[in-house]
């Protein structure tokens, strides 16, 4: 799971919306040519730092536990890496919608469909994304749909998962030495949420590659109309939102906290009364891998102006970063004024 510190913004991604959601194709959503891999062009001012977020930094994601269950299992829309695929095999999600502006978290998801599709079980799994060598991808190419095939045929693709997958293990929060092992114990780093060391979680993230389910575009959340266009094309293809993980967004800067009461505002106008936007604060403690987590409820949400909304956020984040306890809230009643 990622989480982004104060050195930018990091902002979206969504590369494909299902008109057809039956059938195993992951180019069902109408996309442009190469829209997995295309990049909007930073924001004035902002320093993307593109790929420092590969690696999922926060490593007691089952601290969120408590929030997840809450979700409708509606589409996870989020951003980051391994936060993504967690989330919603966790919520048990009718789709993942990975968003992200920076093309290497893009180029994750995409390649990380692929094994999962690609793959016959969850050991199998495991082989595919940690050892096979690259005429194994290569070999799996005809199994599975036809943007998967050509991500498992591209040799970039291969080198890009060899560097920032499988080799980096050096760092204790900026590489994946932890999640590609099992906790060995209950409270270890992504203990009761790591898809690759458990059936159920693995199975439902199968099954989402293998029908098409899952997507990746690239959108910035302060585009009002590019926000609009994607809970547009959703609702059209008969899906709800049940989860939008926005990881540390808001808490960039004040223009952060500004940034997202705005977008929330715009989401608001489409959610569910359950729809939970999920959000992450860094716990007051020596360790940068501890953080707490925050939901506020497309109930709480909704005929609020952004204003409100980023005062909410500014509330909760200035709890979260005085505590020394990693915490997990909905609704907090301390910030929330109705």
């Amino acid at each position: 799971m990622r989480a982004l510190r104060a050195r930018g913004m990091q902002f979206a991604v969504l590369l494909g919306l299902c008109l057809s959601c039956n059938a195993y194709d992951a180019n069902s959503w109408a996309q442009a040519p190469d829209a997995r891999h295309a990049d909007i062009a930073p924001a004035k001012g902002r320093d993307p730092h593109f790929g420092m977020y590969v690696p999922p930094n926060e490593q007691h994601p089952a601290m969120a536990l408590p929030i997840w269950k809450q979700s409708n299992h509606g589409a996870y829309v989020s951003v980051g890496t391994e936060r993504s695929f967690m989330g919603a095999a966790v919520t048990r999600a009718a789709a993942l919608v990975v968003i992200d502006y920076d093309s290497a978290i893009v180029q994750f998801a995409a390649i990380n469909r692929a094994l999962l599709a690609a793959s016959v079980n969850r050991d199998d799994y495991v082989t595919l994304r940690l050892t096979a060598p690259r005429e194994t991808w290569v070999g799996r190419a005809s199994q599975v749909a036809t943007e998967d095939a050509e991500t498992l045929r591209d040799k970039t693709a291969w080198t890009f998962w060899n560097d920032n997958v499988r080799q980096n293990t050096n760092a204790w929060s900026a590489a994946f030495q932890h999640f590609n092992q099992q906790a060995d114990k209950p409270d270890g780093p992504f203990a009761q949420t790591n898809y690759m060391f458990d059936d159920q979680l693995y199975q439902h993230l199968h099954d989402l590659a293998r029908n098409g389910h899952i997507w990746t575009r690239t959108l910035d959340l302060r585009d009002e109309k590019a926000v609009r266009k994607l809970c547009q094309d959703m609702l059209a293809s008969g899906m709800i939102l049940g989860v939008i993980d926005t990881s540390n967004v808001p808490d960039t800067s004040e223009a952060g906290q500004l940034a997202a009461g705005k977008y929330v505002a715009w989401f608001s106008e489409f959610v569910e009364d359950s729809t939970l936007f999920l959000n992450t604060e860094r716990a007051n403690r020596q360790s940068d891998t501890y953080w707490s987590y925050f939901a506020f409820t497309g109930r709480a949400v909704k005929g609020h102006d952004a204003a409100t909304i980023a005062r909410w956020y500014t509330a909760e984040i200035a709890r979260l970063q005085a505590d020394s306890q990693t915490r997990a809230s909905i609704d907090d009643p301390a910030v929330i004024v109705r």
